[in-house]
């Protein structure tokens, strides 16, 4: 039996018989080794390849892929910016639903001050209107008759003014008239000191009392210059009739004194009276919305049928955004015409939960950011208006109203926005902007400029992220010099380095 036979199986498939040809050609081979390997000793030992040399965890090896080497002039032309790594406290929010709302303190629901006919309408639904635009125009009997008072009223004060001033002058020129009476001045020169002084009818009366005052006195004079030859009863008459005289004059002083008085301050009261009804009919115009300008000028006799037309004006800047003001359509004090509102600034409303309460407590003197990315519009700042006290006994939920600008009327009232509260500790954090963060494959990594031109791929692991500002928990150290603008580029550049080193 050959050594082949013998070292072949009892039963070798038909199949096998190539790997039996190959066998015996090396089976001469093989005892040769073995016999080798026995003379050596009984036993075989296998030497264990030798140990490679060991590579510090703290020095990894950095690998060509992970580098990309730019000089500076290309990457400061491509706009590669560069940010040192830094800790400080860093603010996330809770994002929450909510909606965006006309500011209420910049509404206005227009209704007419006065019942009446509309008869122009200048004004369209969207249009931009300055305050004191006039939005429609009516026809109002209460306005015609409101101005029709004031110039009744106006013509009743001037006449009175008049009368009042007659009356205080004459009770003047009467205290100075009797002064003179009972002075003892002369009727001529009485007469010619008072001739354009007006005194009224007293005047008259008064001075007939004072020249038979006079004549009694000259009388009674020359009598008793005469005793000798007038009887003594006439001259005792005489004296009585001068008595009586005297006391009357006195008496007539007095009472046309108290009547001129009594008469200037009666004057005075109807003065007031009518300057009451004027000021009153001239301040139910001005409440109408009428300037004192306006007013001052009014003539409604000149004016005619217009007289009794009535502007309905805008009180401030603002969009017409409802309109429901028709032509020959009548209308009173409860009908509303227009609604205009100020776009420039918004209400930003947000629905909060029980759970957020300890953030909300921190809200007073800050504010909350919100954003609407279906609408494209980003993350913005809106100032806390009211933090909320109610809860909805509905939805468990309480109200949230900040205030926010809106510079080109992008946010449109009644649409929906995400509203961040802000939440946050003081302890200061790693973290970068969140522009520097790149992904692939489901990993997040970085640009780190380490020397001039060469930046490598640093992994990082991420934590919170607040605003443009994201945490790092891993992989970065303070004050690595991050490539955070522009990393596309140098995202671009090693990807296509390892595809042509492969």
């Amino acid at each position: 039996m050959s050594i082949a036979t013998a070292i072949a199986p009892a039963s070798t498939p038909p199949n096998a018989v190539r790997s039996n040809i190959s066998l015996r050609r090396f089976t001469p081979l093989l005892f040769l080794a073995a016999g080798a390997g026995l003379g050596v000793g009984t036993t075989m030992y296998l030497s264990p390849p030798p140990n490679p040399t060991p590579v510090s965890p703290s020095e990894p090896e950095k690998s060509e892929s992970s580098v990309v080497t730019f000089e500076r002039e290309k990457w400061q032309a491509s706009g590669i910016r560069t940010q040192a790594a830094q800790t400080a406290p860093l603010t996330d929010h809770v994002w929450r639903t909510g909606r965006v709302m006309l500011d209420e303190d910049r509404v206005s629901h227009i209704c007419p001050l006065v019942e009446g006919l509309i008869v122009e309408v200048p004004v369209r639904l969207g249009q931009d209107v300055a305050a004191g635009t006039v939005l429609a125009v009516l026809e109002s009997r209460e306005i015609g008759q409101a101005k029709l008072d004031l110039v009744t009223a106006k013509l009743a004060a001037t006449s009175e003014r008049e009368r009042a001033g007659w009356a205080s002058d004459s009770a003047a020129n009467m205290a100075d008239l009797i002064k003179a009476v009972l002075a003892g001045n002369a009727i001529a020169e009485i007469d010619t000191a008072f001739k354009d002084r007006p005194v009224g009818e007293r005047r008259q009366t008064l001075m007939a009392a004072y020249s038979q005052r006079n004549h009694l006195r000259g009388l009674l004079a020359n009598q008793k210059a005469l005793s000798g030859t007038v009887a003594g009863a006439t001259l005792q008459k005489t004296e009585a009739e001068f008595d009586a005289a005297e006391a009357s004059l006195r008496a007539l002083c007095e009472e046309f004194r108290f009547q001129a008085t009594q008469q200037s301050r009666q004057s005075e009261l109807k003065l007031q009276e009518t300057l009451a009804g004027f000021a009153a009919a001239r301040t139910r115009l001005l409440t109408l919305g009428f300037t004192p300008a306006q007013v001052d000028a009014m003539d409604p006799i000149k004016e005619g049928a217009a007289a009794s037309r009535f502007e309905v004006k805008a009180p401030f800047a603002g969009t017409v955004v409802e309109k429901h003001a028709i032509r020959s359509e009548r209308v009173g004090l409860q009908s509303q015409l227009f609604q205009i509102a100020d776009l420039s600034a918004v209400w930003v409303q947000a629905d909060a939960f029980e759970a957020d309460l300890p953030l909300l407590h921190q809200l007073k003197g800050s504010g909350v950011v919100f954003r609407a990315p279906m609408a494209g519009v980003s993350e913005r700042a809106a100032g806390v208006l009211y933090a909320g006290d109610l809860v909805d006994r509905a939805s468990r939920a309480l109200t949230v109203t900040a205030t926010a600008q809106n510079p080109g009327r992008v946010l449109k009232p009644g649409m929906y926005v995400e509203v961040g509260i802000p939440r946050g500790g003081v302890e200061p954090v790693l973290q970068v902007p969140a522009s520097a963060i790149q992904r692939h494959q489901g990993k997040s990594f970085v640009f780190v400029h380490v020397k001039d031109g060469e930046f490598h791929r640093v992994d990082v692991e991420l934590g919170r992220q607040g605003g443009d500002r994201v945490e790092v928990t891993a992989g970065l150290s303070p004050g690595d010099e991050v490539v955070v603008e522009r990393g596309f580029v140098l995202k671009s550049a090693l990807f296509r380095d390892q595809l042509t080193s492969e």
